[in-house]
């Protein structure tokens, strides 16, 4: 389910902030986290949005966030890192058992994994 930067608008007394009805509060209480339903098309709960379980003196409450399209410039510098990502990857799967079994018990040292130690150590020797 997703998460992220939530706004505050609030639950209280069957009722979202904007004006969407609950029919059962209780239930929303305790499930909703996360991503449901679209802008365009509700969802069984006729709920859309996405909420968050925050707590507060009262509880825990669902806050709905207000619907937003990520972005996705492309930039050069963006686009260079991450193709450097896939290189390093490429290199990670071409290693051999005995060379990932040595990254994996040097990471294990640093409570890593063995793949992010070899990442790490590739960004920065390249």
């Amino acid at each position: 389910m997703a998460t992220g930067n939530f706004s505050l608008l609030q639950f209280s007394n069957g009722n979202f902030a904007g004006g969407t009805k609950v029919s059962n509060p209780f239930f929303i209480g305790f499930g909703v986290s996360g991503k449901i339903g679209k802008p365009t098309a509700p969802n069984p709960l006729g709920l859309n949005g996405i909420y968050q379980m925050r707590m507060t003196r009262r509880g825990k409450i669902p806050l709905r966030m207000r619907f937003y399209k990520p972005t996705n410039p492309r930039s050069p510098a963006q686009q260079a890192n991450r193709q450097k990502f896939a290189d390093a990857m490429t290199s990670w799967g071409t290693l051999t058992d005995e060379q990932k079994a040595t990254y994996n018990r040097r990471a294990k040292k640093r409570q890593m994994f063995g793949w992010g130690l070899f990442i790490r150590e590739y960004y920065q020797s390249h």
